[in-house]
């Protein structure tokens, strides 16, 4: 399952509204809620899917938070990133395929490629996965290594199925017919399988978390086997390295879970962070200070969306009392004519209940409001205003220049700035 939010950063309605809004349509799936079935009630021909409920988006709720989601194909996202970055022959961005990178330094600043070119900068940031070099070269700084992640006991395979082919072998009611809804979550004991449409609407993907376990993958190496282990990754001290000229971000900083709802978005989040602070100076010297901002502001709201991954993965494969207890309270939510996940439900899931703020919210309330009610832009502005323009800073040639507060960031340059932040609702 490859899901991308709407994520509110100050990038958000330009990038939907004047770019990524018209590909949405020809590569991306509309997500409008997902039905609820039991995992274990077994299939045989001319049998039944057993429905338990579902839960679709409250649509002024959506607008309220100005959030929302659509799904992509991994690829496809890739590619209208890499589109939109190369899109403008004045840019400075440069992409080389091929390039395998076998070696950071982080003194010097330096990338070494396995042809031997060497690469050195003012800053190197990561954004290589959770399994790449340079989220291996800061855990070696901390004296750790891949080792360190603790495996959970559970287990993911993933898939991409042609819709075409679910309907040839009569299974589209137990695959994507779920209502008009078109995205399925089957619960059970111990395991649990998601299905979403993707790529268009053409493609189904199907995500299958069991307890069995087998070995690891990414998404550019793949493992021997489709399924893989679902680890709790070792938590970096440091996103910096020690010289202060090397970071990582997106899943290289905090991994989510395999198939998790929120890697792309949060990593878009880091991107616009990052870039709004380096809008601000050209100065090298405050590449550090720059660093460690991103993680201090970044950290916290990284960490806990990535622990609301797993707990969806938790509720959606629980066993004992808390399986019946979510059970019954679907199908009464279903019977009463609600959201699967409202009611005696929502009162269930109490044990995943967490401080945020000064309040006591649930995962749906996590579900819109930490998410959506959020501008990774906004919050970089915050660090700079209260903090970074009262440093002085230097332009290329060495001399002091004035702050600019309003600048553009990199990630808003890329597209227009100026969509009206009402565009998206507009069909």
């Amino acid at each position: 399952m490859h899901v991308l939010e709407y994520v509110l950063t100050a990038a958000k309605y330009s990038w939907i509204g004047a770019y990524l809004r018209p590909r949405r349509k020809q590569k991306a799936a509309p997500m409008p809620g997902f039905a609820f079935l039991k995992y274990n009630a077994g299939y045989s021909e001319g049998s039944e899917p057993d429905f338990l409920g579902e839960n679709r988006w409250n649509e002024d709720l959506l607008f309220e938070t100005r959030g929302g989601y659509m799904q992509f194909r991994h690829q496809d996202l890739m590619r209208i990133l890499y589109d939109e970055a190369m899109r403008d022959s004045s840019s400075r961005v440069s992409v080389c395929f091929g390039a395998e990178v076998v070696n950071v330094d982080c003194d010097a600043c330096e990338v070494i490629l396995s042809s031997g070119e060497v690469h050195t900068a003012d800053a190197i940031i990561g954004a290589d996965g959770p399994n790449g070099i340079v989220r291996r070269t800061l855990l070696e700084e901390e004296g750790e290594s891949h080792e360190s992640d603790a495996l959970t006991g559970m287990a993911l395979y993933s898939a991409i199925i042609p819709k075409a082919l679910v309907y040839e072998h009569g299974l589209a009611p137990w695959f994507y017919e779920f209502d008009d809804i078109g995205s399925g979550i089957w619960v059970g004991p111990g395991r649990s399988a998601w299905i979403f449409p993707v790529g268009g609407e053409n493609d189904l993907a199907l995500t299958v978390y069991t307890p069995d376990s087998m070995q690891d993958g990414s998404w550019t190496e793949p493992a021997e086997t489709k399924l893989m282990d679902i680890k709790n990754p070792y938590n970096l001290e440091s996103w910096v390295s020690e010289s202060g000229r090397v970071m990582v971000l997106g899943e290289a900083a905090h991994p989510s879970p395999p198939s998790g709802f929120h890697p792309y978005s949060i990593a878009l989040e880091d991107a616009a962070f990052i870039g709004k602070i380096f809008s601000h100076t050209r100065d090298p010297d405050r590449v550090p200070e720059f660093l460690s901002a991103f993680q201090e502001h970044r950290e916290q709201r990284c960490s806990r969306i990535r622990e609301v991954d797993m707990e969806y993965v938790e509720a959606a494969t629980c066993e004992g009392e808390m399986h019946d207890q979510r059970d019954a309270g679907m199908r009464a939510n279903h019977a009463a004519g609600r959201n699967a996940m409202e009611g005696d439900f929502q009162q269930m899931l109490e044990d995943y209940s967490v401080i945020f703020g000064y309040e006591l919210v649930s995962l749906l309330y996590l579900f819109l409001h930490l998410r959506f009610r959020y501008s990774a832009s906004d919050d970089a502005d915050e660090w700079w205003i209260n903090w970074g323009r009262y440093r002085p800073t230097k332009t290329e040639s060495g001399e002091e220049e004035q702050p600019r507060i309003n600048h553009m960031s990199f990630f808003s340059s890329i597209v227009s700035s100026t969509t009206d932040e009402t565009e998206y609702y507009e069909e």
